[in-house]
């Protein structure tokens, strides 16, 4: 068409529009398939501009602005991860792991990062982080030492802890090392650390009596009817805190549990993103029955915390009561979670089928048969070993004895 050269970096090539700019100290000259109309051209610098602050600002992609550039393998690794800092990728990462992710998943994650990741690699260039160099920050954050900037003695982190911050880690470096980019993963072949499981460690039932006792005594019947309902129906504690009346069936005495709260944020799930429907024994009904009288005119959530009048949005002042009634009476502590594995076990060791155990804490089969097998045994009273005894009585032939 026998244009000229306009300004602002673009001019017609052939049937294209060639955009030129400066990309890593070099000068590129990429161009879009669009004729070189005037409209057209206008519409180039717009987006000249456009990637001339997108560049300034470290969010520019060379693969969204021109993914048939013929030279695009050269510049995408530079490009996509080269400009930006490590900082500037786990900003990033925040972003788009938030769709994924839980919100108190992904606040932990980026607390990991903000902790552990960033204060390490932040300003460096993420081709400048080698995997010696993340191994090298790992075996130092094992040990006990004295922070820097504080005076203050910092423990060694467990390898439990050591796994988990190792999680957004290779989230960012798996984000920053997609595909057309050449960037060597440095987390690549760093495993997880091995870890001792730890076994379900439940109350048992004289201690759980104890508790509720004393538990009363010092804090009240509210507090003590939370942890007995904690003890006998075997919620979560995220589900146990989201709990509503209009998931309560006063007739069949059952609860309906579909919904959780973590970290005061309140979820239409629980953390199987399965719900389930719990039967209520004798000793749960009790409680709902009394938290009836305290709560069910506001239509809300069952149980409230006595000190605020408001409906629970944590764990912690729950938390503080219990380790204050176990201090007092000196039952060894275990977490409130074991107030759940207690309702587990107390139900097998009455004789509950495990089938029917999992359905109402929601656990797979599969996890109560590893997890909770050996109070099993104990919970049939002998009726599986008389069942066996006289399988073999009917079915053994007759022996004649020995001459």
């Amino acid at each position: 068409m026998g244009r000229k050269a306009t300004t602002g970096g673009v001019r017609p090539r052939g049937d294209r529009i060639e955009v030129r700019f400066t990309w890593n100290g070099k000068q590129v000259s990429p161009t879009l398939d669009l004729r070189p109309t005037a409209a057209n051209l206008k519409h180039a610098a717009r987006l000249r501009a456009t990637i001339v602050e997108e560049i300034k600002h470290g969010t520019f992609s060379f693969a969204a602005h021109f993914p048939d550039y013929k030279h695009l393998q050269q510049h995408q690794p530079e490009s996509e991860a080269g400009v930006r800092t490590f900082a500037e990728w786990a900003k990033v990462w925040e972003t788009l792991a938030a769709r994924s992710l839980e919100h108190s998943t992904h606040a932990i994650y980026i607390r990991h990062l903000n902790a552990y990741w960033v204060p390490k690699f932040g300003k460096l260039r993420p081709e400048k982080i080698s995997h010696e160099m993340v191994l090298t920050h790992l075996a130092t954050l094992s040990k006990d030492r004295i922070d820097l900037e504080t005076g203050r003695k910092m423990k060694g982190l467990s390898r439990k802890t050591q796994n988990n911050i190792l999680i957004p880690m290779r989230g960012v470096f798996d984000l920053i090392c997609k595909p057309p980019s050449r960037i060597a993963n440095p987390i690549e072949g760093i495993d997880n650390q091995k870890i001792q499981k730890a076994n379900p460690d439940p109350f048992a039932p004289d201690e759980v009596e104890l508790i509720l006792r004393e538990m009363q005594k010092r804090f009240g019947d509210v507090m003590a009817d939370y942890f007995e309902f904690s003890f006998f129906a075997g919620l979560r504690a995220s589900e146990h805190i989201a709990l509503r009346w209009e998931d309560v069936d006063l007739r069949k005495s059952t609860v309906l549990v579909r919904r959780s709260k973590v970290m005061t944020m309140e979820k239409d799930r629980t953390k199987t993103n399965v719900e389930r429907t719990v039967e209520l024994n004798q000793r749960a009904a009790s409680v709902i029955q009394r938290q009836r009288a305290r709560t069910a005119a506001m239509n809300a959530e069952v149980f409230y915390n006595p000190n605020t009048g408001a409906p629970y949005h944590d764990e912690q002042s729950q938390r503080r009561a219990w380790r204050l009634t176990l201090r007092a009476i000196g039952v060894r502590y275990r977490a409130p979670k074991e107030c759940r594995d207690t309702s587990v076990t107390l139900a097998l060791m009455a004789g509950a089928n495990p089938m029917w155990v999992a359905m109402q804490h929601g656990h797979s089969v599969q996890v109560m048969m590893r997890d909770y097998a050996k109070w099993i045994p104990s919970a049939d009273r002998g009726a599986n070993l008389a069942a066996v005894n006289a399988a073999i009585s009917t079915q053994a032939a007759p022996r004649k004895e020995a001459i």
